[in-house]
């Protein structure tokens, strides 16, 4: 049995065993990102994950980051101008 299933993405194709499926992704295009299946994306980033981060936001990611950021602005500064803090 030749029968070749073909990504509806990009073109690439494979042998399989059984019947091959029409509306099928290869592993590359079928690994969610934001930009491609953005819904599937989310989901995973929701239930893959430490408990304490798993409910997280990316709002809620971005201002850690902003946080963080400004910790080690304030550090420098304060190396930097020490007579100032």
């Amino acid at each position: 049995m030749n029968d070749r299933e073909k990504c509806r993405n990009c073109g690439h194709t494979w042998g399989v065993i059984g019947t091959p499926r029409a509306e099928v992704l290869c592993g590359p295009c079928g690994r969610p990102s934001p930009s491609r299946r953005p819904a599937h994306y989310w989901h995973l980033r929701r239930w893959v994950g430490h408990a304490d981060v798993r409910y997280r936001s990316p709002e809620w990611w971005d201002q850690q980051t902003s946080i963080a950021d400004l910790e080690r602005a304030a550090e420098y500064a304060a190396q930097q101008w020490p007579e100032a803090s």
